[in-house]
C-alpha cells in the first residue's frame, strides 16, 4: 500500500501538468478570496472599514469554494486516469488487494487535500491579518472560534474531494465523480427553491448545512450542533465510500 502512496506522491512532484495545476488551485483561491473582499462596495454595499474581523475572514474565505471545485476536478481526473490509460492493472499487480489499492487511494486522497487547504487557509489569513493592519482595523486572533471556523474551511475541499474520488471509483469515470460531487455540493440550492415545509425534512441530511455550522461561526457553538454536524459528513464519506470500493471490487479489469 505504500507503494501506491508513493508513486501518487511521485506523480504530484514529477509531472508538470499535476504541478501546475495545484499552483493554479492555489493561486486562484487566493485571488478570489481577495476579489471578494475588496469589492465588498460593490457586491453588499459595505465599505471594508464598516466590516469587523470576523466579516473580513468570512469573506475571504469564500475562496476555499474555488479551492473545493478544484480539487473535485482534480482528484476525479487523476483517478479516472488509471483506468482509461489501464495503469489500474500495474497497480493491481502489484497490490493485488483492492481494498487496499482503494485504501490507499483514500489516503493519498486525504493528504493531498488538507496539505492544500492548510496552505491556503493560512495564507488567507495572513493576508487578512496585513490587510487588517493597512488599515488600522482590529486583527485576528487565534481562539476558539477562529480555530474552529479554519478547521472547518479545511474540511470542506476534503470533504467534497473524497466525494469526487468515490464517485470516480463507482463508475471509472472523471466525469462521474465530478459531477456526483458538485451535485452534492450544489443540490442544496436547488432543493431551497420549494417550500419550508420540504425543505426543512431534507436540507438536514445534506453535507451543506453540516459544514455551514463549522465555517459559519460567529459565536462560541454549542457543543452538540458541532457532534451532529461531523456525524453527518462522517456518514456522507462513509456510505459512498463503501459504494464506491464495493463497485470497484466487482469489476472486471
Amino acid at each position: 500500500m505504500m507503494y501506491l502512496m508513493k508513486a501518487d506522491i511521485k506523480k504530484i512532484f514529477y509531472l508538470q501538468g499535476y504541478r501546475n495545476y495545484i499552483l493554479a488551485t492555489f493561486l486562484l483561491s487566493i485571488l478570489f478570496g481577495i476579489t471578494f473582499l475588496f469589492t465588498i462596495d460593490f457586491t453588499a454595499g459595505k465599505s471594508l472599514a464598516a466590516l469587523s474581523t470576523m466579516e473580513v475572514m468570512d469573506i475571504t474565505l469564500l475562496g476555499i469554494d474555488v479551492t473545493a471545485i478544484m480539487l473535485i476536478i482534480f482528484i476525479a481526473n487523476i483517478m479516472a486516469k488509471e483506468f482509461t490509460t489501464n495503469s489500474i492493472h500495474t497497480a493491481l499487480a502489484i497490490t493485488p488487494s483492492r481494498q487496499k489499492y482503494f485504501f490507499s487511494t483514500f489516503i493519498f486522497t486525504s493528504i493531498l487535500s488538507l496539505i492544500i487547504s492548510i496552505a491556503i487557509v493560512s495564507t488567507l489569513f495572513l493576508i487578512n491579518q496585513f490587510i487588517l493592519s493597512a488599515n488600522d482595523m482590529e486583527k485576528l486572533f487565534l481562539d476558539q472560534i477562529m480555530l474552529l471556523k479554519l478547521t472547518g474551511a479545511v474540511i470542506m475541499p476534503l470533504f467534497y474531494s473524497l466525494l469526487s474520488m468515490a464517485g470516480t471509483f463507482y463508475a471509472q469515470s472523471a466525469s462521474a465523480g465530478i459531477t456526483f460531487a458538485l451535485g452534492v455540493m450544489f443540490l442544496p440550492a436547488f432543493i431551497k427553491m420549494f417550500s419550508a415545509d420540504v425543505t426543512s425534512y431534507i436540507l438536514p441530511f445534506f453535507p451543506e448545512r453540516a459544514l455551514h455550522v463549522l465555517t459559519d461561526i460567529s459565536t462560541i457553538p454549542v457543543r452538540d450542533s458541532i457532534i451532529k454536524a461531523i456525524l453527518i459528513l462522517l456518514i456522507w464519506v462513509v456510505i459512498v465510500n463503501i459504494l464506491g470500493m464495493w463497485k470497484f471490487k466487482k469489476a472486471d479489469f
